[in-house]
């Protein structure tokens, strides 16, 4: 009967150590979930968030529009150099 005790007193401390730690996990989870609400909530964030992408979208663009129109041009001129050189190596790289 002693070992019979012995092995549920051993159970209820195992449990008491584990509700103890189930109560830290929910609070971390409580925090967690408040600083997340602080986030979500913020609607000045949001729109500087927002407005950051549209400014990095728009610069994108930008340099895309920019590299869309030089790079046959730079293209020509790299094959024309790379003609009149006088060696076999290249001046500049061939991509077409």
């Amino acid at each position: 009967m002693s070992i019979c005790l012995d092995g549920i007193t051993e159970l209820k401390k195992l449990l008491l150590i584990l509700d103890e730690k189930i109560d830290n996990m929910n609070d971390k989870i409580e925090k967690m979930n408040d600083k997340l609400d602080v986030i979500c909530n913020n609607n000045k964030l949001h729109e500087e968030v927002f407005s950051e992408c549209k400014k990095m979208s728009s610069h994108i663009d930008f340099v895309e529009s920019v590299y869309d129109n030089m790079k046959h041009p730079l293209n020509y001129l790299c094959g024309t150099i790379n003609n009149i050189s006088s060696n076999n190596s290249a001046i500049c790289n061939e991509q077409s």
